[in-house]
């Protein structure tokens, strides 16, 4: 591998392991979701030149087809027979993209076939070493795939991986900031894409030239706009202190108490990180409050979830939302979720839970 291939593999071990492990395992049906499809296909590459022996990448969309040759495009089902020509012997992975408008309407006649070809495929690949994985932004998995397909999400970067972006996207003379700074600016990026990214710090260098201390409202409001277009989670900069909390002494002697927990000293002492608290009460209560006060005094982020949002009414819809509101928060940990209105996710527990 060359050093950058290198470097892109440290830091995504984790899912090129995994994917190398069910590559390997021969499983019949990858699905790999991202919303980013360029460092994927980097990654996808890096797997299949660290396999033994080595693979080809084929890689399939509707508009360019085929990525040696150029043909089948718009053809889905020419496409799949491609797939289904490959020799059992030969080393493939085959990816494919844009199938989630035909996965989300499997019912239509013209697109069953597609899913009848998807599972014919499957069960020919089990024997042989052609790997086909699916690329999308949100998983949409069929009940009639369901059996062969495994779903697993591309991370958003991690801080490894902002700081190299961060080095590679900007000059170090024109990178104009103090290492805590430079440590908050790569914490604001958490939980935005590599694209983002990218993007804002170009924004800062063609406004003035450089990247200062400044930039970091500008990424946090960036981060406003990415989360937003979730229409799942909020994200607020909270002013409120504990001085605007009446009452509830324990509760704010807790959160003073526990304030560092999360530092790199009480991980060297072996103090467990707080899990989380649960608040109930009638409204008017300061439960939201509380929410707002734990982030300002432990100087987080502070992601908001509608829990009412979260339940899509298309089958399918509420799994791949909290598929993405868990990744968005994973990536922005260390955070304060704020879980609001949590009776709305229990409204169809059955009434005897509720009893005395």
């Amino acid at each position: 591998m060359s050093p950058s291939d290198l470097a892109f593999a440290s830091n995504h071990q984790d899912i090129l392991t995994l994917l190398d492990l069910v590559v390997r395992a021969r499983y019949p049906l990858i699905y790999l979701v991202t919303p980013e499809e360029a460092p994927a296909e980097e990654l996808l590459q890096v797997l299949a030149d660290s396999l033994k022996p080595k693979r080809k990448l084929l890689i399939w969309d509707i508009v360019s087809g085929w990525s040696d040759n150029g043909q089948n495009k718009g053809q889905l089902m020419p496409a799949l027979g491609r797939i289904g020509a490959i020799k059992e012997d030969e080393a493939v992975i085959c990816v494919l993209k844009d199938l989630n408008p035909t996965l989300r309407n499997p019912e239509r006649s013209d697109n069953y076939p597609v899913i009848r070809y998807l599972k014919t495929l499957a069960r020919e690949s089990r024997h042989s070493r052609k790997s086909i994985i699916l690329l999308g932004q949100e998983a949409v998995v069929p009940a009639e795939l369901r059996e062969e397909i495994v779903v697993y999400d591309f991370p958003l970067p991690s801080i490894a991986e902002i700081e190299r972006i961060i080095t590679r996207a900007i000059p170090a003379r024109q990178l104009e900031l103090s290492s805590p700074a430079r440590e908050q600016l790569v914490r604001a990026c958490q939980g935005l894409t590599r694209q983002r990214i990218e993007r804002i710090l170009a924004r800062a260098l063609a406004a003035k030239g450089k990247v200062s201390e400044g930039d970091i409202d500008l990424v946090l409001e960036e981060k406003k706009q990415y989360i937003r277009q979730t229409e799942i989670l909020e994200f607020y900069n909270p002013s409120e202190t504990l001085q605007n909390v009446g009452g509830l002494e324990n509760l704010k002697a807790w959160i003073r108490q526990r304030r560092n927990s999360f530092s790199a000293q009480a991980r060297a002492y072996g103090l467990p990180s707080p899990k989380g608290i649960l608040l109930a009460g009638i409204q008017g209560t300061g439960k939201s409050l509380c929410a707002k006060t734990i982030a300002r005094e432990w100087r987080m982020p502070l992601l908001r979830l509608d829990v009412g949002r979260l339940f899509g009414g298309i089958v399918g819809e509420s799994e791949s939302r909290v598929r993405q509101m868990i990744q968005i928060a994973e990536a922005m940990a260390p955070c304060v979720l704020w879980i609001d209105e949590l009776d709305k996710a229990f409204g169809g527990v059955n009434s005897e839970f509720s009893g005395d």
